[in-house]
Order: structure tokens, then sequence, then C-alpha cells
């Protein structure tokens, strides 16, 4: 994966209180957006259970703020269901997995085709 810097409205924010996700998914869609969506996690204070930053944006200019998602390794995990319950059962799946996390950047894709997949930082294997 190479070097994307996406622009969008970061927040800072953790897992304890899921609304911010919705209320930041609101705001975002209300914006005419062309290209692929990304909603993105960042700057772990320690795991999935601490703060980090959160920011739903595009490759297009449009947003205060700006996220780097860097070239590394990810683990790409297929969202099943096209629906947001989808996104969600994903990351609950993903929580209770054993993959090798980095906690770096993870992030979303939603395609213009419809198609949905999270990327996860994972530890190099060397």
């Amino acid at each position: 994966m190479k070097t994307k810097v996406i622009y969008g409205n970061k927040v800072r924010t953790n897992n304890h209180d899921s609304s911010i996700f919705s209320k930041k998914w609101e705001e975002f869609l209300q914006n005419k957006v062309n290209g692929d969506i990304y909603a993105i996690y960042g700057n772990y204070e320690s795991d999935f259970t601490g703060d980090f930053d959160f920011m739903i944006g595009t490759e297009e200019n449009t947003g205060e703020d700006s996220f780097t998602i860097a070239n590394g390794e990810y683990y790409i995990w297929e969202v099943k269901s096209k629906d947001p319950s989808g996104v969600g059962q994903a990351w609950r799946e993903i929580w209770e997995s054993d993959l090798p996390r980095a906690y770096k950047t993870d992030f979303e894709v939603y395609k213009t085709n419809g198609s949905i997949a999270i990327y996860l930082s994972i530890l190099s294997k060397s």
C-alpha cells in the first residue's frame, strides 16, 4: 500500500462511547464526495481500549485536518455485509482475534463499488 493523505475533520475519542462515530458519519455524509471514503483510526494511546484519533475523509482536500496513511504491513479484513452493522460485526471479530496488531494506523475503505475492507496495521514478521 502506498502512502496516502486523507482529508477530513479529526476527533480524539475511544470505543467506550460509540455515538461519536455515528455523529461524525452524519456530519461527513452531508458533504458531496467523490471517490473512496476512508474512516481512519490512529495515534493510539495504547490499544483499542484507549484513546485514539478518528477521522472520516477522502483523498480530496475537503476538511480542516489531514491524516497520512503510511506505507506498511496491513492485514486486510474484508467486511461481509455492506451495511453499518457489518462493519460493527467485523470490528467485534477483530477485537476477539489474535492478530498481531501494531496499533499504528488502521482504516476502513468504503469503495465506490460498495465493497468495504478494514486495513489493520500489524507487527512486522521480521
